[in-house]
């Protein structure tokens, strides 16, 4: 117990550490909360709402067509689509964009996922998945109940969504 309080005041006392352990336990705070619901339009104008996907687990990824990091992420998540749906897991990707940048870039993805698309709203409803919302992309995995489990900040890669949706399932 005694190495255990020595490692956590030196991290505390390290900025890294101190960040690191600020992650951590936001990260456990985060996975009691419900997600925030949502009614977005989809590339095609229809209003989605996230009810659609209740019972899902879901990978709720925050995105925007200017941003180099998220456009790098989108053929992992149309694979991560295909791969897990049969499991009940579905990726949703929320553009916070102009619906007519979203549409035209889309032209050059073959998105296997529902992608809504949002300015002002999208960009509350990412304050509102992730509290500490510093930029895109970022990702939210929710629990088959709705509650947001995990957020990871930054352009995510497969390892790292595999060990979370293993959790997950």
């Amino acid at each position: 117990m005694r190495k255990t309080a020595a490692l956590v005041l030196l991290l505390l006392a390290s900025g890294v550490g101190g960040f690191v352990l600020y992650q951590f336990m936001a990260a456990g705070q985060e996975a009691a909360r419900p997600a925030p619901a949502f009614t977005l339009p989809d590339l095609a104008g229809t209003p989605r709402s996230s009810d659609e996907w209740r019972g899902d687990i879901q990978v709720v990824n925050f995105w925007a067509t200017w941003c180099p990091p998220c456009i790098r992420e989108i053929p992992l998540l149309v694979e991560i689509q295909h791969e897990y749906r049969d499991r009940g897991v579905t990726v949703i990707g929320i553009a916070v964009d102009e619906t007519e940048a979203v549409a035209e870039f889309a032209t050059g993805f073959e998105f296997n996922y529902p992608v809504v698309v949002g300015q002002e709203e999208a960009m509350n409803l990412a304050q509102a998945y992730a509290g500490n919302f510093i930029g895109l992309p970022f990702t939210a995995f929710l629990d088959r109940e709705g509650r947001i489990r995990h957020v990871h900040t930054g352009e995510i890669h497969r390892p790292e969504i595999e060990k979370i949706l293993a959790d997950l399932l």
